[in-house]
Parts: structure tokens; C-alpha cells; sequence
């Protein structure tokens, strides 16, 4: 984020520290409150790099108070939102990696939108430090941090990439990889290059469809560019090296991905991997006629799971009274 200052201003190695532990762990406020630098060198950063490049920050909160979604702007005028969610033992921040989204699913409000920029590496770390510096006035911090807002993270690979890699290192934000969670739709190409780097946080793959057909049906974008028994054999193939869990995030729509076939088939395409099936049923969003499963249909769903020994459970839609839940984001309010 602050590379090329540090560079050009050839700041040394204990100030480059300073201001890391003072951004990124005391959570400063401005750049003002950087007081152990020198007042002509923090003078000149505050020159030459903005506190943060996201601008008008509002805040949206659920009924439940669970949930906080909030909606800033790029400085070009591009809407970005992502949302905080609580629950017993977690603080959890899902975070846009771009402003819309190029992959134009069929079920997704953010998909709708089209993309209007990739987000650079500040302007990602910028959403994770505004809830940051509002956790603090609580004594609080997040706990988790999940690439699932607006946009493919691995189409933006290079800066989710850089926030990770800041995220982690024990001299900066000092967080588990254990405790991020990348989601991707599955851009095949991308996807190899992404797990070589073994960057050791948890993969989640957008599913959303057991089969090649209805994928393409509900995600031609990326279906039809990255056939499922090629995304399956990198899976599978990257599992068989690491031993590691994959996250499968599957989409409860009514009459269409909640039958009984479906879940057979599923269980059939993921026969002897580690995986967590992550039942999402379906937010309703303005304009797209699609409705969530029943109760029923759900419960018939896992049942089959169950039986053949797919580990799965119902994820629970945070922010729905917002449009803060998963499929909604749409600079919305």
C-alpha cells in the first residue's frame, strides 16, 4: 500500500515498522495521530498518500444488529459494499475485490451490475481497517476475514493477492490464514496459478449446480470457459497434495437446484473428497424471478447428503433486511 512512498522517500527500516504497527495493529484514525514520525515526513505522506482512497462511508445496520453493511465509493464514483457479521465467537468482514462483478450469474444482484473497476490493494485493505477503527471504540477486532463480496477474487488476483499477504505477515496484521476464506466461482487458469502460491488460507468454490449443464445455465460466464470436470480434477488433483478441506458453496434454488437428483449427484461429484457443503438457500433480489427452497425441500436435500457421507450444513443469510446477505450487493440500500 505504501511501497512506493517508503522508496522514493527512502524511509528506514524502523520508521517503515512504526507506521505498520501503528496503521495496521494500534489503528490509528488519520494521519495525524502517526505521531512518532517526524512532523515534515508524516507531512509529506499525507501529501502524497491518502489515509484511505474509499470515500463516503455509510453504514446500513440489520434489524437483529447482527449484521452492518456498509456502502463507500471509489474515488471515481464506484459503489463498493461489504458487511460485518456477528455471531457468538466470531466477528466476521466479507470484502468486495471489486466494484460489480464481470461474471454475471444469473442469480446475483452484483452480477447485474457489470464491473466498473478491479479494487487496488489499498482500496481493499481500506474496507477491513474501516470496521477495524469501529471495533476498536469496543475493544473488539475481527476475527475473520472472507473474500465473498462484490466480484471474482481471482480475477483481481494480483491485489487480493498483496491485502493476503499484508493480512498475514506477523509485522503487519499478524492474522491466521486459517481464518480467511477466498471464494471463486472457478476460473481454471487463475485458480492454478492462485493455489501455487500456497498461501494457506481456506478455498471456497461457488458451485452452485452438480452438474456441467445447469451450471452453465446459472453461471454461463464462467461455466462455459471452465468445464466442472476440469475444475474438479485441479480440486482434486491440489487436494491430493495438501490433504486440506475445500468448502463447496451450493445455492438453494426452488425446483431448480433443491431436487432430489441434484443431490445425488452432487454427493456423486464429490465421492471420496474432504469437503464442507455450504447449503445456501437463496435470497430474494428485485428482478430476478428465482425463489428460495422450502423447509422441506432443504431438510430432503441434506438428508441425502447425510447418507452418503457428504459433510454439509444450512448456512445462515446474514443482512437479508439490508441487501447486505450473499447475492444481494448491489450498492443498494
Amino acid at each position: 500500500m505504501f511501497k512506493r512512498f517508503l522508496k522514493n522517500n527512502n524511509v528506514q527500516g524502523y520508521r517503515v515498522q512504526q507506521l505498520y504497527d501503528q496503521y495496521f495493529k494500534q489503528v490509528i484514525s488519520s494521519w495525524d495521530e502517526l505521531t512518532n514520525w517526524p512532523k515534515d515526513l508524516r507531512e509529506k505522506l499525507k501529501e502524497e498518500v491518502p489515509f484511505t482512497e474509499l470515500v463516503n462511508f455509510t453504514e446500513f445496520p440489520s434489524s437483529d444488529h447482527k449484521t452492518i453493511k456498509v456502502l463507500t465509493n471509489t474515488k471515481e464514483g464506484f459503489p463498493v459494499e461489504s458487511v460485518l457479521m456477528r455471531n457468538k465467537d466470531r466477528i466476521t468482514v466479507c470484502i468486495s475485490c471489486m466494484s460489480g462483478c464481470p461474471v454475471g450469474c444469473k442469480f446475483c444482484a452484483t452480477g447485474r451490475m457489470g464491473l466498473n473497476k478491479s479494487l487496488s490493494t489499498h482500496e481493499i485493505m481500506d474496507q477491513i481497517m474501516y470496521f477495524q477503527r469501529k471495533l476498536k471504540a469496543t475493544g473488539e477486532k475481527i476475527t475473520n476475514i472472507v473474500y465473498m463480496g462484490m466480484g471474482e477474487p481471482l480475477l483481481n488476483l494480483k491485489h487480493v493477492s498483496e491485502s493476503i499477504n499484508l493480512l498475514t505477515d506477523s509485522n503487519v496484521m499478524a492474522m491466521s490464514a486459517r481464518r480467511i476464506t477466498v471464494s471463486t466461482s472457478g476460473y481454471i487458469p487463475q485458480l492454478e496459478e492462485f493455489l501455487k502460491k500456497d498461501m494457506g488460507v481456506n478455498l471456497a468454490i461457488s458451485l452452485h449446480a452438480p452438474n456441467q449443464k445447469l451450471r452453465e445455465k446459472l453461471m454461463p460466464t464462467v461455466a462455459k470457459l471452465n468445464p466442472l470436470d476440469k475444475l474438479m480434477e485441479v480440486l482434486i488433483k491440489d487436494q491430493k497434495k495438501r490433504n486440506k478441506k475445500i468448502t463447496y458453496e451450493y445455492l438453494m434454488l426452488k425446483d431448480i437446484t433443491d431436487t432430489p437428483e441434484c443431490a445425488k449427484e452432487l454427493a456423486k461429484l464429490l465421492k471420496n473428497q474432504i469437503v464442507l457443503v455450504n447449503l445456501i438457500n437463496f435470497n430474494k433480489v428485485n428482478g430476478i424471478s428465482y425463489e428460495p427452497s422450502t423447509r422441506k425441500r432443504i431438510e430432503g436435500f441434506k438428508a441425502v447428503l447425510d447418507s452418503r457421507g457428504i459433510t454439509n450444513t444450512l448456512r445462515y443469510s446474514y443482512g437479508s433486511d439490508i441487501k447486505g446477505a450473499c447475492g444481494q450487493l448491489a450498492s443498494i440500500s
